[in-house]
């Protein structure tokens, strides 16, 4: 069943983004950049006390439960150490606001722009609960139970806010909908969650809960830092409209943040356990089949994205976003970095190795600072949005590459990039496709044509250069046999806890 896990963690995630992207473009139009901006800064801003609200628990809920603790008395230990730590950041969260405005006495731009901050709190400490039975669901590798809930919360929120949109509503209209999708969600995962045992709090069991999280907590720090301030410095340093350009692009790429954090979780549990067995054949043909999913499928669509990045704008967004063309392309190229280090990430983790994920984490968002201050800052480049998603590239390679080695000094068993030639195909035909699409006339319909060929030249090579293998072909056929994801669908949703 992993090929249904993986092949619906993928496409439940591809089509939720293009269901968002969709209503994105549409609100986008209608109500303009600023409004965007505001919005995307209201959720960073919530967003950077993130880590408060796990501190390590979930990586060290899936751990226990995938390495096979008591279920019911893992989940117990985990619902109040997770409702603690919520409410925890609820406070702190609310606190700053209130520190920046009264004691700091650091203007927000708008009164809207704190009304949305107070709205996405209550959306963020809601959604926070969801992840006690989500958590779960991947520590069993229930990849369905994952994403219909959350596939269903995407649906409503875009249709709610492209409503809003229409009635002619802004900021705080749209974070309303956001809020409401939020609530109406809540119904599905007690059905999903209603056959599991809650076992009582253990007291013993939730000191090895924080033995675990403990390192991975600098790591959890590290990833808002980097991910969460970016909307944030840039609304310091610039405005509501440059932080909207940049979100429209970070939006648009979503598509493949989505897929890793999806697989991420399927990962970390299965690598978790089949470390614990030294399984390494397994280990090895799993990692083989997503690094080469993502290099004969996913990179070309990357490469397309990010070079007719100008194409892609302009029929989506319009002429007034054209700030958002090399945000779009960069962000596009962050975003594939990370997806393709996922595995060795999820390696170090499944391993125990926490400490060392850690200093890694730490070293790389120092990284991340030096080159945010080098690109951003009006006193240097002062590239703004552009300059952020510079930035996430550098750190996103720093972070694969220096994982990537110590995959291969602390775990030697791994075959580190096993496909390194077909990797290398893809790079040299994306970059021959920049090159030839630089030359040709400028204007949509040379450029939509030049994406189309680009793809079917690809393939074809692919496929007659024999490039690609006949397993490549047969992950294509898993993805279209519906039979099969419904039959897997089925069992998941309708099995009855013992």
């Amino acid at each position: 069943m992993l090929a249904q896990k993986l092949v619906l963690s993928y496409f439940s995630k591809i089509a939720a983004q293009l269901i968002q992207m969709i209503a994105m473009f549409i609100v986008a139009r209608i109500v303009g950049p600023g409004v965007l901006g505001t919005l995307a800064f209201g959720l960073a801003f919530v967003s950077m006390f993130l880590f408060v609200a796990d501190l390590g628990l979930g990586s060290a809920h899936i751990k226990l439960i995938s390495e096979g603790r008591d279920e019911s008395e893992c989940i117990g230990t985990y619902a109040l150490l997770k409702s603690a730590v919520n409410v925890l950041f609820a406070v702190i969260t609310l606190g700053y606001y209130l520190i920046q405005k009264y004691i700091l006495e650091i203007p927000f731009e708008s009164r809207e722009h704190e009304i949305v901050i107070l709205i996405y709190l209550v959306i963020t400490t809601v959604s926070q609960f969801f992840l006690i039975p989500s958590t779960t669901f991947a520590a069993k590798t229930e990849q369905a139970k994952q994403d219909i809930p959350n596939f269903i919360q995407i649906l409503l929120y875009q249709i709610l806010r492209v409503i809003a949109a229409v009635a002619g509503l802004k900021a705080i209209g749209l974070a309303f909908s956001n809020l409401a999708a939020v609530l109406l969600v809540i119904p599905v995962y007690f059905y999903l969650f209603k056959d599991y045992k809650i076992g009582r709090f253990n007291r013993e069991l939730a000191k090895e809960y924080f033995k675990i999280s403990l390192p991975v907590i600098v790591v959890i720090i590290v990833q808002t830092l980097i991910y969460s301030s970016d909307r944030v410095v840039l609304q310091y340093l610039t405005n509501s409209v440059e932080v909207g350009y940049y979100s429209a692009g970070f939006a648009i790429s979503q598509f493949i943040k989505l897929i890793e954090s999806s697989v991420g979780l399927l990962f970390f549990p299965l690598f978790s356990g089949l470390l614990a067995n030294r399984d390494f054949e397994k280990l090895n043909s799993s990692i083989n089949k997503y690094e080469r999913f993502n290099i004969v499928y996913i990179l070309p669509v990357v490469a397309a994205v990010s070079i007719s990045s100008d194409l892609v704008v302009k029929l989506a967004l319009g002429s007034k976003y054209t700030d958002t063309i090399p945000v779009l392309g960069f962000i596009n190229i962050s975003m594939y970095i990370s997806l393709i280090s996922l595995p060795y990430l999820n390696l170090i983790s499944g391993k125990g190795l926490f400490k060392l994920s850690a200093l890694i984490h730490v070293w790389s968002l120092a990284v991340y600072f030096a080159a945010a201050y080098l690109f951003v800052s009006p006193g240097m480049l002062g590239l703004k949005g552009t300059g952020i998603a510079i930035s996430l590239i550098t750190v996103n390679l720093v972070l694969g590459l220096t994982f990537i080695y110590f995959v291969g000094k602390r775990i030697p068993e791994i075959k580190v990039l096993k496909d390194k030639y077909l990797f290398l195909f893809g790079i040299t035909f994306s970059l021959l496709f920049l090159a030839v699409y630089n030359l040709i006339p400028d204007n949509i319909y040379s450029h939509f044509a030049a994406v189309l060929i680009f793809l079917a030249v690809y393939f074809a090579t692919g496929y007659f250069g024999r490039i690609f293998s006949r397993d490549d072909y047969r992950m294509v056929f898993e993805i279209i046999n519906s039979r099969k994801m419904f039959d897997y669908i089925n069992k998941e949703i309708t099995k009855k806890k013992k």
